[in-house]
This record gives structure tokens, sequence and C-alpha cells, in this order.
């Protein structure tokens, strides 16, 4: 015992690998990382916007809901288990090992709480998310088309007022004018500006009715008038909303703004989540002597099943037609990996995974990338795909538990990756 308390803690880093550095090999793996990566992330989008590639839906709705249980197997099962390996290395400071060995998940669930606070906000600022539809292929339809889908009919909309409408006075006005013609037998013109059929027949309404009725509109007229003379400033009008120009998507369907700012900005902190650790997983890949092959061509599947995952919710949202912010989303994934890896390239001599900073900050980043991606896995994309309203209308039972076994299979593939990644 005594020994062991002299001994104190162990050294950090030193764990450099022994062998010949082939740097060709490494070159090489870098454009290999990014390829795959590009690709993963950019077929699911190239596939929606460009119209001659013709691809079924049905492929659509397996990459979204494969891309989802790749999404939800890389926190479990690849990014929190490492955060917790890296944090707890005995190596490190008393607090992360004897005071508070749960730092980790305190890391990930204050993350997780963050994007929650951020997705709080958004609801409040612009309602309910959205992130294209339970099938991946119906985000920019209306309403009324949604109800259609689902077998209801949607009620008519009601017509608009006129302008005329919003001026009380010129309203009353009107309005008094229409019943001295219907009391005297005059025609009866609609108060808004139009003919309406219904008033041309005799008033049903009793004459002490029509006398009360004049009498009201006769004083609350004078009463304005007071008002507007004495400067008081007027009863506020209702605010008439000025609609703004539509907005289109790739495939000429109306998108509300509301709803395409609300999905851009999810698919932005969803990617944030991804985005975090591949700076990480690109250096380990560079840094590696002893295995790498292996290691290479298990980071390529990583990086191509969490692409596809990526790619499937970013060609859901309905960018405007000529849009390049869903190619910069695709690029953003496929180099980030890569500039991890040349970093590693540049580094490779003196920068020490297994130091105390190495393990620091890995640990911390991939526990908040974990907080993220389980949060957004779980709650904006399962949840949201299988339990909301829209799911109900738009899956049959077999759509569910099609699309479900696609979720296992997923996670199923990016698990087993995980043992080698």
């Amino acid at each position: 015992m005594a020994d062991e308390m002299s001994m104190g803690k162990p050294q950090c880093g030193g764990g450099k690998e022994e062998g010949e550095y082939d740097l060709p090999l490494h070159t090489v793996g870098l454009f290999l990382v990014m390829g795959a990566s590009i690709f993963g992330a950019g077929f699911p989008v190239a596939a929606k916007k460009i119209s001659w590639l013709k691809v079924p839906e049905k492929v659509f709705f397996a990459c979204k809901h494969f891309g989802t249980g790749v999404l939800v197997a890389t926190a479990f099962v690849h990014l929190l288990p490492t955060a917790f390996g890296s944090l707890s290395d005995p190596c490190l400071p008393d607090l992360f090992t004897d005071d508070y060995p749960p730092m980790p998940g305190a890391i990930m669930m204050a993350s997780l709480f963050s994007l929650f606070v951020i997705e709080l906000w958004m609801n409040e600022k612009m309602g309910g998310h959205s992130h294209g539809g339970a099938k991946g292929f119906e985000a920019s339809m209306t309403p009324e088309q949604m109800a259609r889908m689902a077998g209801i009919n949607a009620p008519p909309r009601p017509p608009r007022a006129s302008q005329d409408s919003y001026d009380t006075i010129a309203f009353e006005k009107k309005m008094a004018q229409a019943m001295e013609n219907e009391v005297y037998g005059a025609p009866v013109q609609n108060p808004f500006g139009g003919e309406m059929d219904q008033m041309n027949s005799a008033s049903e309404m009793p004459p002490w009715f029509v006398v009360f009725y004049e009498q009201y509109v006769r004083q609350r007229l004078e009463m304005l008038s007071l008002i507007k003379a004495s400067g008081v400033p007027a009863p506020k009008q209702q605010e008439v909303v000025v609609a703004t120009a539509p907005m289109f998507d790739v495939e000429g369907q109306t998108v509300d703004p509301m709803v395409y700012k609300r999905m851009s900005m999810n698919i932005t902190l969803l990617e944030g989540g991804i985005l975090f650790h591949s700076v990480f997983v690109g250096m380990t890949v560079s840094i590696t002597i002893e295995g790498f092959v292996i290691l290479l061509v298990a980071i390529l599947f990583h990086q191509m099943f969490e692409g596809l995952g990526l790619g499937s919710r970013i060609a859901a949202v309905p960018y405007p037609k000529g849009s390049w912010k869903p190619w910069l989303l695709v690029i953003a994934f496929g180099t980030t990996a890569p500039i991890g890896q040349a970093i590693g390239l540049i580094a490779r001599n003196t920068y020490d995974p297994n130091s105390a900073f190495g393990l620091i900050i890995v640990g911390i980043f991939n526990a908040i990338s974990s907080g993220l991606l389980i949060y957004a896995a779980t709650v904006d994309l399962l949840a949201e795909d299988f339990l909301s309203e829209e799911a109900q209308h738009s899956l049959t039972k077999k759509d569910k538990i099609s699309a479900f076994c696609w979720v296992l299979t997923g996670a199923a593939g990016m698990s087993i990756v995980g043992a080698f990644a």
C-alpha cells in the first residue's frame, strides 16, 4: 500500500506508437475519407435536387430512417464510450477520476439541455418544429395537401374582407345605409362593396330591432366623431397582415418561410453536433500506425453511414431553388474529418492523444457531441417520425414497421463499425 501511495498518479502521454509512418498511405486515406463523406452526405441531396436522377421515394424513405439509426448508434456506441474512456484515464487530475467521475455524463446532459433551450426558444418564435415529414418527401406540402393525404376534407378558407372592412366609420356608415335601404324598400347592397343575394329578400327582423340598431349605429358614429374632434387617438384598427412573396422549393411547391427557417436551423444544429467529433476522428486516423488499414476501412463506413443519415435530413429541408446552403452543409461534413486528418499529418510528431490535454479535449468534445446527437436523434428524429400527429396521418402500420426496421438496420450497422473505429 505504501508503495502504491508513493508511486502517485501515472504519467500521461508517452504512448506514441512505434513503427515506420507511411505518409503516402495516410495521404491517400485523407482523400478516401473525403470522398466517402461527400458521397454519403451528397447522394440524398443530389437525388432530391437533380431531377434526371429520378430516385424513387422509397429510397428516400429508407435513407432517412437508416440514417436515424446511424445517428443514434453514433451517440451511444461511438461518442459516449469514448468520452468516458478519455476522461476517466487515471493519469488525469482528481477532478475527473476521484472527485467527480461522472463528469462526461454531466457534460452530455448540459449539452442536451442547451439544445432543448434553443429549440424551446425556436418554438416560441416560430412554432412547432418539423423535419421534413415522416416519409422524408412531404416536407413542403401545404396543410390542405396533408389533409387530403390523410383522407380529411379540409374546409374552404373564408373569403377575405375588403379593405373597407378595416375602416370602422366607413363600415358603420355603409351598414346604416344598408339598413335604411332595407326599411324603405330600396335595393340592398353589400356593406363590403359587393352585392349580397341573401339580403335581397325582405328582412325578417322585427321593426323594434331595426330601430334599436339604427340608434346604436347613429350613437356610435357620434361618439367616434367626438373622439376624433377632441384629438384623442381613435381605437387601433385591426392590423392588416401583408403577405410576403411566396417561396418555392426545387419541386415548385409553395414553402412556408417560417417552416423553412425552422427546419434550416434544426439541420444546422444537428450537423453541428456531428462536426464536433469529426475533427478528432480524422486526427485519430492520421496518427495511427499499427492497424491503420483496418481503422481506415472502418472510418470510411463510419463517414458514409453518418453522411447518409445527415444528407437525408438535409434533402428534406425545402430549400429554395438554386440555394447553395444544402451543398455547403454537405461540403462542411465532407471536409471536417479530412481537415482533422490534415492536422494529424502535420502534428504527427508533436501531438500525443494520450497526453492530458489530448484526453481532456477529446473527452469533452465527444461528451458535448453525444448530448447533442442523443437529443436530436431521439426527440427531433425518432419521436417526430413515429409519434407526431403528422406521422399518424401519413404512415400506415406497414410503413411504421418498415421504417423502424430501417432504423434498427442503421443502428446495427453503425454499432458493428463502432467495434473497429
